[in-house]
């Protein structure tokens, strides 16, 4: 203990060691056991975070016990199974030492291996170190099928992203907190490429990677790989690959956390409580943020036991618009956050967007909707659509991940405001729904001058309307009131884009019937299809999944015609009906 106290004192950094696990009854305590007794050897300040991700065994009891037996061992206890990525993104997030070691927890890789890990960063001056398979000292027990999958995949990620890497999936690496903290600040993926993501993030932002050889052993009976993983994995890939090259996303300057965080009312409207907003709110209790309330405004009295920190502020049944000014007026925090009943905030939402706040010249901060990965096809099919540039033009950043940047005009599913400034504009206009959230946002950037930042971090999950009957009549619906406000508000209304579906829809039908009587524009129009329906067919490649991508191709037709008619509907109308 004397020579444990000494290196201590001699400033060695701390160790946060996060594993992920899922359904790991047989070898979690054993797995924490042996970690405990690697860290201590060490001689430096550890902690030990263990992220049950929703497991369905008795992995929850194994954690208990290793807690009453262990010191500086944590849990975190996930509801739902998200994925590996989440699992390290959650660890991380409440972790606290300046290294941060991240393992797997089914013991193929033994946690002594830490120790070699460091060395190479000590010799090398590295950033991140990870294990690598191919390493030439790598001892591997292996399966070959598992080692053509490993070769395969590698070559895939050599071609795509150039990373001086051998390995990037071995379940053992190490980082500094400051590489992490930048890493994760970017990170998308929740599922199976987390690895990839994170050190392509680190590498293009300069970070210095270095690999370690590790012994790797199969304890577990050798399974096969199922065409659905390889599937995710593939999409996720690629995913990647567009974020990194076409959307030139990790690149863009997001602002760290900081230690700062003003209070927040979160306002979630909605007519009862179901399914949906029972998750919202839960996801809203677990943010990880130290000062905020949560408002919820439901159209009658609630019966449900509620956390504390929740209010239900009963309105009768009036529209959002109004139901969020209820919520607002009750209110005396520095930040207003709306979010709607069928949507949730990842765990860093406020963190991630109060550091923006501190800027006077900045009233308000928003962040993509991503459907959730437990939404159901037709949701999910619904999502993709949205996400087409064939649909939203050059407003997919609502629903993809995509560089940071300034906005006039943003969704109240993922939006937060100044309080003072949303005051100032008069909050929502309360005789329209859809499109309040249009015009606020007009009056805070065009009439008040102030900034709306779009922060690709600030992120919500939102349940998409499935397709395809619910899905238009959302799409028509919001088609009527911008056509009506192309009219009425052409400060962030007035764009070309908006106008777009119309036309098609025009010449869909003028095409058609001037092709009957003038064969040169029937080859015209036969020509203009043809370019259409390929650039739909390629839009709607979404996915590895045919049935999806059959949907979405549908889709992306029927919310062009839907949105033409709609546009059209609202251009020519007198006004809109209160909601």
């Amino acid at each position: 203990m004397a020579d444990t106290r000494k290196k201590m004192a001699e400033g060695l950094p701390g160790i946060s060691l996060v594993i992920p696990a899922h359904n790991e009854e047989s070898s979690i305590y054993d797995m924490v056991s042996e970690s405990v007794a690697v860290l201590e050897k060490l001689g430096r300040e550890y902690e030990v975070i263990v992220v049950d991700d929703g497991s369905t065994d008795g992995t929850a009891g194994e954690l208990l016990r290793a807690i009453g037996n262990f010191e500086h061992v944590t849990a975190i206890e996930l509801t739902a199974n998200l994925g590996k990525g989440n699992a390290l993104k959650r660890g991380f997030e409440i972790s606290s030492m300046d290294l941060v070691c991240f393992i797997d927890a089914d013991l193929d890789l033994h946690p002594c291996q830490i120790k070699r890990l460091l060395a190479v960063m000590e010799n090398e001056r590295a950033d991140v170190v990870i294990g690598s398979k191919r390493h030439p000292q790598s001892k591997i027990n292996y399966p070959w099928y598992r080692k053509l999958y490993s070769n395969i995949y590698y070559l895939l990620v050599r071609t795509l992203f150039h990373l001086p890497l051998k390995d990037t999936q071995t379940g053992i690496k190490i980082a500094r907190r400051e590489v992490m903290e930048d890493v994760f600040a970017r990170a998308v993926c929740k599922q199976y490429t987390l690895d990839l993501e994170m050190l392509a993030i680190a590498n293009s932002l300069g970070y210095r990677i270095s690999e370690a050889p590790v012994d790797l052993n199969f304890h577990a009976p050798f399974g096969s790989i199922r065409w659905r993983d390889i599937r995710n994995i593939i999409v996720d890939t690629m995913g990647i690959f567009y974020r990194f090259y076409i959307l030139v996303y990790y690149g863009c300057p997001l602002k760290p956390p900081g230690d700062s965080e003003p209070s927040v009312s979160i306002i979630v409207p909605t007519r009862e409580i179901d399914a949906m907003t029972e998750e919202c709110l839960q996801k809203c209790c677990d943010l990880n943020y130290s000062q905020f309330d949560v408002k919820l405004l439901p159209d009658y009295e609630v019966q449900a036991d509620l956390p504390s920190a929740i209010q239900v502020i009963t309105t009768g049944p009036v529209g959002p618009s109004v139901k969020r000014n209820i919520g607002a007026a009750a209110s005396d925090s520095d930040i207003l956050a709306f979010i709607d009943a069928d949507a949730w905030p990842e765990a860093e939402w406020l963190r991630n967007a109060a550091a923006y706040f501190e800027d006077d010249d900045v009233c308000g901060v928003c962040g993509p909707a991503l459907t959730p990965p437990d939404d159901s096809m037709a949701q999910q099919a619904g999502g993709l659509v949205y996400s087409s540039s064939l649909v939203s033009g050059n407003t997919t950043f609502r629903y993809t991940c995509h560089a940071l940047r300034d906005v006039d005009d943003y969704p109240s599913c993922n939006l937060l405001i100044k309080r003072k400034d949303f005051e100032a504009a008069g909050g929502f206009p309360e005789e329209y729904w859809p499109g309040e959230d249009t015009v606020l946002c007009m009056r805070l950037t065009k009439d008040a001058g102030k900034r709306l930042i779009y922060v690709p971090n600030v992120v919500v999950a939102h349940h998409r309307r499935p397709l395809y009957r619910q899905h238009m009549r959302q799409v028509y619906a919001y088609a009527r009131h911008r056509g009506y406000f192309f009219r009425k508000f052409p400060a962030n209304s007035r764009r070309l884009t908006f106008m777009t579906p119309s036309v098609f829809v025009l010449w869909l039908v003028g095409g058609l019937a001037g092709s009957f009587f003038f064969r040169p524009i029937k080859y015209v129009y036969l020509a203009v299809m043809a370019l259409y329906l390929t650039l739909v067919t390629i839009s709607s490649m979404k996915t590895l999944d045919v049935k999806v991508n059959a949907m979405v191709f549908l889709g992306i037709i029927a919310t062009n015609v839907t949105y033409g008619v709609g546009f059209i509907s609202g251009l020519l109308s007198s006004g809109m009906e209160k909601s």
